[in-house]
Parts: structure tokens; C-alpha cells; sequence
């Protein structure tokens, strides 16, 4: 089994990418982590082509490698830092892009006009927000609705105050997120069976 963490914070010792990390780790599973940080994707344009062409996008950027391992991926964790009471722009540029793989014929179809199929259906999903006080209810929402959008199983929401302080020295939140890898772990044991 497979568990696809995409680590939404620019830097990438944050502790929203740690917990990410943590998640994945306690899954149990082979993990791989993409840091948006670390790659280059454009924002989507909204022209519609990867819906002329097959689920390929015409932006030539990381989201082409991030394509399939969304689509190979057993589980999905996502994560993003609050950024004015939502997500960072990086997280939701690539929320953005993943629209393309709606396009490759895979998956159920989503029920509604020209809006093609969805992939990941089925699959687990994690989703962890950071804080440093009040102001993640949005996004979590923001999270969650893509799970949903996606037709994905939310095994876990995990919104987290930890304000300027380290993961490493919260044992309530590394434990939450354990907790979160150890249900993941168990749902992906039932889908293997």
C-alpha cells in the first residue's frame, strides 16, 4: 500500500509537514512526501483543454509528476498551514490543478455534466491544518470539501493550534497524529483484504 502526503508549507520543517509526516509514518505503509515548496506549479487557467485532451494539462510543471502519483497513490494525506483563515495559495493552486485527472477516463463518473470522473474515489484521505490561534475552521472545510469533491474516505480531520511552538514538544498533537496514521493503517487493511 501506497500513502501519497503532500505537504503544503513552503518550508519544509514546518510543523504542518511534520505532522504530515508523522501521519504517514504511523500508517504503517510505504509513504512518499511531495513538498510544494519544493516544486514548481502553475495556477490553473480555467481553459478547460485537459478536458479536450484526455486529462492532460497544457501547463508543463510539476502537477505532471503529482498526476500520477495522485492516481497511484492507496491513500491521500493532505496538509496546509492556515494562511488568512485558509489554506496557503500553494495548497490550493493545487487543488486547482488536480481537476485534470478528472479527464483519463478512470473512476466512477462524477454525476454531473462535463465534469468527467473521479479517480480517487474510495480512497483514504487525512487532512491536517496548522494554526497559530483561532481561524482553521475554513481550512479544514476547505480540505474536507475536496475529499468530498473527490469522493474520498476522510479518515481523519486534524486541525491543530500549535501557534509558534514546535510539534516536537506537543505530545497531544504528535499523538493525535499517530492516532490518525494508526486509523489510516486500518482502512487500508481493509481495502487490501
Amino acid at each position: 500500500m501506497k500513502v501519497l502526503g503532500i505537504c503544503g508549507s513552503y518550508r519544509s520543517e514546518s510543523n504542518t509537514n511534520n505532522i504530515v509526516k508523522r501521519v504517514a509514518e504511523s500508517a504503517n505503509s510505504d509513504f512518499e512526501l511531495v513538498y510544494l515548496g519544493k516544486t514548481k506549479i502553475k495556477p490553473c487557467t480555467g481553459c478547460l483543454s485537459c478536458a479536450m485532451n484526455e486529462g492532460n494539462c497544457i501547463l508543463d510543471d510539476s502537477m505532471r509528476e503529482l498526476y500520477e502519483k495522485l492516481i497511484a497513490a492507496d491513500a491521500i494525506i493532505l496538509g496546509s498551514p492556515t494562511f488568512r483563515e485558509d489554506v496557503t495559495g500553494a495548497v490550493k493552486c493545487f487543488i486547482d490543478r488536480t481537476i485534470a485527472i478528472y479527464y483519463r477516463g478512470i473512476g466512477p463518473d462524477s454525476g454531473e455534466p462535463y465534469t468527467g470522473k473521479r479517480p480517487l474515489a474510495g480512497k483514504p484521505g487525512v487532512a491536517v491544518t496548522t494554526t497559530a490561534g483561532v481561524g482553521s475552521d475554513r481550512a479544514v472545510e476547505t480540505l474536507r470539501l475536496y475529499f468530498e469533491i473527490n469522493r474520498m474516505k476522510v479518515i481523519a480531520l486534524l486541525p491543530e493550534v500549535v501557534g509558534i511552538n514546535n510539534i516536537d514538544d506537543m505530545p497531544d498533537v504528535i499523538a493525535r497524529a499517530e492516532a490518525a496514521g494508526k486509523k489510516l493503517e486500518k482502512e487500508l487493511t481493509k481495502t487490501k483484504l
